[in-house]
């Protein structure tokens, strides 16, 4: 579990108790507390327990810490993981959730380059789709109806029509996207 050498090691300082005085009150051998303490191995589940009863701790305290830590760098990696599809005409679909396939509905950061467009989309007879423009300028066809958006205007139309985006300002253009339900 890494970490927990480090969580040991500030535990011991913290307390003021010497690596020999810890050796002592565990009869684990110093050698090996101090390869625990540096991270070269992690020990056993009765040396965990040794260390959490010396340091005036129960076992669970003693891996709270460490486990908060793992948890928060898993969180920091999902968020990281963002399944992103590009458009061979200059716009990025970002989806904004996991799992996407067990959702009911589908949230997506488009981003459209200055004069890219999206390629024709066709959902499902039962499809809408929402769109909120974030920033920049886009023209919406659907069907053969045409709509620009400015920043901050949205539509709500069935998305089994035809339909497109086109980014007509001279910055890259954003749009909040949600569809439903969900389909790749």
């Amino acid at each position: 579990m890494k970490g927990l050498g480090s969580r040991i090691k500030f535990l011991r300082k913290q307390r003021k108790m010497t690596l020999v005085e810890m050796a002592k009150k565990t009869t684990i051998d110093m050698a090996t507390l101090s390869r625990m303490e540096n991270e070269k191995m992690v020990g056993t589940l009765e040396s965990h327990m040794r260390i959490a009863q010396a340091l005036g701790l129960r076992l669970p305290q003693l891996y709270d810490e460490v486990a908060q830590k793992l948890e928060a760098v898993k969180e920091k990696a999902l968020r990281q993981k963002v399944e992103t599809f590009s458009h061979s005409s200059g716009a990025v679909a970002e989806l904004l959730t996991s799992g996407i396939l067990q959702k009911k509905m589908m949230p997506v950061l488009l981003r459209i380059k200055p004069k890219g467009a999206t390629e024709t989309e066709e959902h499902t007879a039962i499809s809408e789709r929402f769109v909120y423009l974030l920033k920049g300028g886009v023209q919406v066809k659907i069907g053969s109806e045409e709509r620009v958006l400015n920043p901050g205007d949205s539509l709500y139309f069935d998305a089994s029509l035809p339909h497109s985006f086109k980014n007509i300002s001279k910055s890259e253009s954003e749009l909040l996207s949600i569809v439903t339900p969900t389909s790749l």
